[in-house]
């Protein structure tokens, strides 16, 4: 990490602390692996994960639209990518990610779930139709109660490939193959 931003960026990581360094890496190496255009952020939390996506998105030309719904936090999170240098790739939507999530227009390269566990599978239903194929779905905090419904959503029309990693709380990753059944089923 050579430039003065991304050592910002690392810092800002391993001040938030326990897996977060590893989380936000994660999360560009993903981006940029498949040079997404539009990654939506559901649930923005310290912002370390947002920032990390933003800076990606700088090299893929993409932007950043992120549901959240405490002001404070969305306050706190902007005055930070805007001192990085990264606010004209986020737009953040306020209110019940529920709602908001539905005015989110796709493709959808990227859709990064940090919000209430059990809301995760609903965030997934209501995108799923915006996902392009190949698109990556990845959830924190899989350990947590409530997840159950996502990894069902996930595996009930095979139409995704996932693994789950041990990083805060366990981080699930799928990948959209739609192909996949149609191969299967031909």
């Amino acid at each position: 990490m050579g430039s003065a931003r991304q050592q910002e960026l690392g810092q800002l990581a391993r001040e938030a602390g326990d897996g977060w360094l590893l989380l936000a890496q994660l999360a560009r190496v993903i981006v940029l692996a498949v040079r997404a255009q539009l990654v939506l952020e559901v649930g923005i939390g310290p912002g370390v994960v947002t920032a990390w996506i933003a800076d990606a998105l700088e090299r893929t030309g993409g932007r950043l639209v992120a549901l959240e719904w405490k002001s404070e936090t969305i306050e706190r999170v902007m005055e930070r990518l805007d001192a990085l240098g990264l606010a004209e790739r986020v737009q953040i939507l306020e209110g019940d990610a529920h709602q908001t999530i539905r005015t989110v227009a796709g493709p959808i390269d990227v859709m990064w779930l940090a919000a209430e566990r059990s809301g995760y599978a609903d965030y997934l239903r209501a995108v799923k139709g915006k996902l392009r194929p190949g698109a990556a779905v990845i959830a924190e905090g899989m350990a947590s109660e409530g997840t159950r419904a996502l990894r069902e959503e996930l595996w009930r029309e095979g139409e995704f490939v996932t693994v789950e990693l041990p990083v805060r709380g366990s981080a699930l990753i799928g990948i959209y193959w739609p192909e996949r059944v149609r191969a299967l089923s031909s």
